[in-house]
């Protein structure tokens, strides 16, 4: 004899939650959804897993046939989000009797509504159409297996589609729901109370614990400590324990927290559009603009799970932040380098080759331009070849683990979403513009994917986003965070719903809804048996008090004094080590000894053993010697590199790093020194080609004013620097010259920005800024600009004497020299009152000399920038300021990556 399936069904969407995993076949437990899928199940019926944007897309279409309709300007403002919107109207009106023509006696809107209702072909079912055919199904004859419908609500309540449908089932009573906990208890008090009881005020005992937490951290310490406590002990006691956190970000971190307890974890999840996997379409379509926005590119090559091998996009990722752009010098350099090893690979000739190719060398539509939905609907089709190919190679991995799964899961979206994308691009027609794709987008990437951090564990606590969710008994409820989100509104306003009334189409205006989820709430947490703690957090802007807590909150205060009481704080309880006072609900302290972030160390005590001097110097490396040793010590003793990540560089290095490069390529010819028109013309043209390619940041659509001025600043500076070397008589530039001669008796590296020539042997060093006229003013007129000194040293040893000098400030197109050593050609008013390069360079290397007692004794390693001004040696003042603005911060600390370690910068 086959028994009876028993079907508790609420008017409230949600699916129960399942204690311990088990599964039962023949009682159902849910809302309307889940009592659709058992009809479609018991019935034959198809249970296609429809995404709402192919809905929203076919009906986007049918709207826009409707001439005239009251929604037709909202339609060409934002197509996507109206028909989304409009789609909504109509499914709650089929669901409520609406036959898709009447609309007498309607509001306006409805007549619109029928109309195109005659052009939607409705080829993707939405819940009325699956309930449609339901009940189709059971009017031609079809019988449903032996049920047993409870319904919690009356049938009057639900929609006049599902009405007809439960009137052809066997309903039953529902069970009436009482407190399970002890008469005498308050959490059987609280339980009245939210069943609507009147009750007089209480007290909390055992069985109704309340906390608060002034911090969310805090909070779920607490309740991990409990759960901890628990487990050592009575370890069944926490499999029947329910935790009800509304937040899913606060689940996962109370989950991380029993992790490292060693309790097991309730599997807490977040339904996420952020998911590392998920991105790797939206910034695949990115590569579809003209010029490629580099910081896309970047983070589609950092992504922890993409379609290359990491090394290779590491590799690309680090060209990418030298030379931010698809196509630049350092890009194609690094490009060429991965194919020809890939032609090498002995397995797969060739075949990381035409993937790169594949996904970097294709047809790309200029920004702000629409872009031809074929190229689009190719791009999402490659994304969904690669994700179900990675998602089916892990698998078929007998090895792989639970992340394993999740990343596999997540990749199946992924191919999921971007097949859908492809199908909808093709369906709007020839061309789409980048904001009704990103719109398409969001709609595709609406549900998101589940991310577990931790998996669910036999024997750990069963977590509900709800009271709702609970159908079972359990013996303990943790309710941390007792604030909820609104309940939805109706989307019709007060006259609507009454003519649509009238009309004979009586629709929810949230009423109904609202009151079942608060009687399946109260029935959630009557079904408790022992004990209840609360633990409440600070208050959310965005969020108020639960009802259910407000209402049992209210008695309990009327029980002691409306105006004084309030629940202990946890903090207060843990400096106190009152780990008892929310008992049966125990935790434990433990007192640990922390120690305090890295101080200011001016001085480091480093045996002179382990430093060792180098056998070559630069202009950058003498500089810091004398300014920081330790910054010295750390960087060419210890090797200390920052992160491997890569980032592209911030705009004011961008922009420097632009115009040095474009005058390399300008003036990098036979090294004759070209007339200004000709020079002009030749920065003109390479801005304009290498601007999205070394710099595609400032290229971008939004930055058009930028590029514009930075053009303009470039030209301006171009034709001054031209304008001013002919008229001192030089006649060629080597731009990018590398340093030759010693220093110290090392051999010296690295390049001069420029070196200009004249034919009478005379020569000039000019560095390039791209600003910072101040600073720069300073450093000529104060005898600190060290770095023209090492570059003049360096000349001095292949010419015989200390060339010219000058700073030329690009942005600002001014040239600044030395009076002492003047560069010929300048504006007079450009000279300034400065000493000679080469009475800056003995001052240098003497100051270097005679402060070096830290490299060959056992003297302390001083981090220079940290000590007072009267612990300097002498001549250090030549790199470093005595006096500093506010927020000022000394020249060889602004890059630096050690401020963390040294104290400058605290940890957080």
């Amino acid at each position: 004899m086959f028994s009876s399936t028993q079907l508790h069904i609420r008017l409230t969407p949600g699916r129960s939650a399942l204690f311990g995993g088990t599964v039962s076949l023949d009682r159902i437990v849910g809302g309307p959804i889940v009592l659709l899928e058992w009809l479609e199940t018991q019935l034959g019926l198809p249970q296609a897993d429809v995404h709402r944007a192919s809905r929203v897309m076919q009906y986007a279409d049918a709207l826009e046939k409707v001439p005239n309709a009251c929604f037709s300007p909202s339609l060409e403002a934002d197509k996507w989000e109206t028909a989304s919107e409009l789609l909504k109207r109509r499914d709650e009106l089929m669901l409520s009797g609406w036959d898709g023509s009447k609309s007498d006696g309607c509001p306006p809107i409805t007549r619109d509504l029928a109309t195109a209702e005659k052009e939607y072909r409705g080829s993707f079912p939405g819940d009325a159409e699956r309930l449609a055919m339901v009940f189709e199904s059971l009017n031609a004859g079809q019988v449903l297996p032996r049920h047993e419908l409870k319904l919690y609500e009356v049938i009057d309540v639900w929609p006049a589609l599902w009405q007809a449908v439960l009137e052809r089932m066997n309903i039953c009573p529902a069970d009436e729901v009482l407190p399970l906990s002890t008469e005498v208890g308050s959490l059987h008090a609280a339980g009245c109370v939210v069943r609507g009881n009147t009750m007089t005020a209480f007290g909390c005992d055992e069985s109704l614990r309340i906390a608060k937490a002034r911090s969310e951290t805090v909070a779920t310490e607490l309740v991990a400590s409990v759960l901890s406590e628990d487990h050592a002990s009575h370890p069944d006691k926490v499999a029947r324990t329910v935790v009800l956190c509304e937040d899913d970000s606060l689940a996962v971190r109370l989950d991380t927290s029993l992790l490292r307890r060693g309790v097991p974890t309730m599997g807490a999840s977040v339904q996420t559009k952020a998911h590392p996997v998920l991105q790797v379409l939206p910034l695949a379509l990115e590569l579809c603009w003209d010029p490629v926005d580099p910081q896309c590119l970047l983070d589609l090559l950092t992504l922890p799970v993409i379609p290359f091998r990491r090394p290779i996009a590491s590799r690309l990722a680090r060209a990418l932040a030298e030379e931010p752009g698809l196509g630049s010098a350092a890009w194609d350099h690094a490009f060429e380098e991965i194919c020809a090893e890939s032609e090498q690979d002995i397995e797969n000739p060739g075949r990381m080759k035409q993937r790169l190719q594949d996904w970097f060398c294709t047809e790309r539509s200029p920004a702000d331009q629409p872009i031809a939905t074929t190229m689009v609907a190719g791009q999402c089709r490659k994304v969904a070849k690669w994700a179900i190919g990675r998602a089916t190679l892990i698998w078929n991995d007998e090895s792989r683990g639970d992340s394993d799964n999740q990343v596999a899961i997540a990749l199946h979206e992924a191919s999921r979403q971007a097949s859908l994308l492809g199908d909808l691009v093709e369906l709007a027609g020839e061309t789409i513009t980048q904001p009704q794709l990103g719109r398409l987008l969001d709609e595709v990437m609406d549900r998101g994917v589940e991310s577990r951090p931790c998996p669910v564990a036999d024997g750990g606590p069963t977590r509900v986003r709800s009271l709702s969710e609970i159908a079972d008994g359990y013996d303990r409820l943790i309710w941390l965070g007792t604030t909820t989100t609104d309940a939805t509104g109706s989307c019709w306003s007060v006259k609507q719903l009454n003519d649509f009334a009238a009309a004979g189409i009586h629709l929810d205006d949230g009423t109904h809804n609202l009151r079942s989820l608060r009687a399946a709430e109260a029935r959630g947490l009557c079904l408790a048996k022992e004990s209840m703690l609360v633990v409440a957090l600070p208050a959310s802007e965005e969020q108020r008090v639960h009802p259910l807590w407000l209402a049992i909150e209210q008695k309990i205060a009327d029980h002691h004094h409306p105006d004084h009481w309030s629940p202990p704080a946890i903090e207060d309880l843990v400096a106190n080590n009152d780990c008892a006072a929310l008992a049966p609900f125990v935790f434990r302290c433990e007192s640990v000894s922390t120690q305090p972030a890295q101080p200011q160390r001016p001085v480091w005590e480093i045996p002179a053993s382990l430093l060792k001097d180098r056998d070559t110097v630069s202009a950058s490396e003498l500089e810091d010697r004398l300014a920081c040793p330790l910054k010295w010590t750390f960087r060419y003793q210890a090797g200390l590199r920052s992160s491997e990540i890569a980032s592209l560089p911030d705009e004011f290095q961008l922009r420097g790093n632009l115009f040095h490069k474009i005058l390399e390529r300008v003036f990098a010819g036979d090294g004759s020194l070209p007339d200004a028109t000709e020079a002009v013309r030749l920065v003109e043209s390479t801005f304009n080609e290498r601007l999205p390619l070394d710099a595609a940041p400032l290229a971008q659509p939004e930055k058009r004013v930028e590029s514009q001025r930075l053009r303009n600043e470039l030209v301006k500076a171009t034709r001054l620097f031209v304008e001013t070397l002919s008229r001192g008589g030089y006649t060629s530039v080597k731009i990018e010259e590398p340093i030759t001669g010693t220093a110290f008796g090392k051999e010296m590296r690295g390049w001069i920005d420029c070196v200009a020539s004249a034919d009478d042997g005379r020569e000039a060093v000019v560095d390039f800024k791209y600003a910072g006229r101040a600073k720069f003013y300073g450093m000529i007129t104060e005898g600190r600009s060290v770095q023209l000194a090492t570059y003049a040293h360096s000349r001095r040893q292949t010419g015989g004497n200390f060339p010219a000098v000058a700073y030329l400030v690009l942005s600002d197109g001014k040239f600044f020299t030395p009076s002492g050593s003047p560069l010929a050609g300048v504006d007079p008013a450009t000279v300034l009152d400065g000493p000679s390069i080469e009475r800056v360079w003995n001052n240098f290397s003497r100051a270097i000399t005679d402060a070096e007692d830290w490299l060959s004794t056992d003297a302390a390693v001083p981090a220079r920038p940290l000590q007072v001004i009267d612990d300097w040696p002498d001549g250090a003042d030549i790199v470093l300021k005595e006096k500093l603005k506010r927020d000022e911060s000394q020249s060889v600390c602004r890059y630096c990556d050690y401020t963390k370690l040294c104290g400058k910068e605290a940890v957080q």
